[in-house]
C-alpha cells in the first residue's frame, strides 16, 4: 500500500515538472498569450496533477517490477504532455516524440542486457510496431486526407514503445474516442466529419489505456515466438 502512495506522490511531482516542459514547448512555438496562459491555467494544472497522481498510483499497483513501473510512468507523462500541447497549439513537439524513442530504447537495452529477455519478445515487436505505426498514418495521404507530420511521428513512436499488438490496441481506443467526439460534433451541430481535430489527445488516450491494461500482451508473445 505504501508503494502505491509513493507512486501517487511521484505522479504529482512529475506532472508539475511536465507542466513546465509543456509551457516551454508552447512558448517556443507561439506568441499567442491565450495559448500560453492556457498551460498556466490553475484548473488545468490541478486536473493534470490529480490525473497523473492517480495514474502513477495505478501503475505501482498493477506492476511490481521497478523497471516496468518507470517505463510505464514515463510513457504516461510524455503522452499526457503531448495531448495537452497538441490540443492547445495543434502541434506535437519533436522533442517529446524523441523522448519516447529514447525511453523505449533504454528499456530495450535493459531488457536484453540485464533481464535477458529474448529479442523476439521485445525488440522485434517494437520494430514491427514502429513500421506499422508509420505506414498506417501514411495511408490517408494517398486518399487526399491530410495528416500532420507530427501525428505520423507520434504514431510511429507509439508503435515502437508499445509493440505491434500494443499499437493495435492503442489505435482502436483512439478510433473509438474520435468516433465519440465526431458523434458529439454532429449531435450538437458544432462540426462535421470534415472538422479538423488534433489527433494527439486521442493517440495519448490510447497510450495511457494500453500501458495500464495491455490486452494483447500474451497474444504478442505467442505470435512473435512462433514466427521467429
Amino acid at each position: 500500500m505504501i508503494e502505491i502512495f509513493y507512486g501517487g506522490v511521484l505522479g504529482i511531482l512529475t506532472a508539475l515538472a511536465f507542466n513546465r516542459i509543456a509551457l516551454f514547448q508552447v512558448e517556443k512555438r507561439t506568441k499567442e498569450t491565450e495559448k500560453i496562459e492556457a498551460v498556466r491555467n490553475t484548473v488545468l494544472i490541478g486536473v493534470w496533477v490529480l490525473l497523473s497522481g492517480v495514474l502513477f498510483a495505478a501503475v505501482f499497483a498493477l506492476f511490481k517490477d521497478t523497471a516496468l513501473r518507470l517505463e510505464a510512468c514515463a510513457y504516461i507523462s510524455v503522452a499526457i504532455s503531448i495531448g495537452i500541447v497538441d490540443l492547445d497549439i495543434k502541434k506535437i513537439p519533436n522533442s517529446s516524440v524523441l523522448a519516447l524513442l529514447v525511453i523505449r530504447t533504454a528499456a530495450l537495452v535493459y531488457a536484453i542486457a540485464v533481464a535477458k529477455v529474448p529479442l523476439k519478445e521485445c525488440l522485434i515487436p517494437s520494430l514491427v510496431g514502429l513500421a506499422g505505426g508509420f505506414i498506417l498514418y501514411q495511408l490517408p495521404m494517398f486518399f487526399g486526407i491530410p495528416i500532420g507530420t507530427g501525428d505520423v511521428k507520434y504514431s510511429a513512436a507509439i508503435g515502437y514503445c508499445l509493440g505491434a499488438f500494443g499499437y493495435l490496441q492503442a489505435a482502436l481506443i483512439m478510433a473509438a474516442g474520435l468516433l465519440l467526439y465526431l458523434a458529439y460534433l454532429i449531435i450538437t451541430k458544432k462540426g462535421t466529419r470534415k472538422t479538423a481535430v488534433p489527433m494527439g489527445p486521442y493517440l495519448s488516450l490510447g497510450v495511457v489505456a494500453t500501458v495500464l491494461f495491455p490486452m494483447f500482451e500474451g497474444l504478442s508473445k505467442s505470435v512473435f515466438s512462433s514466427l521467429f
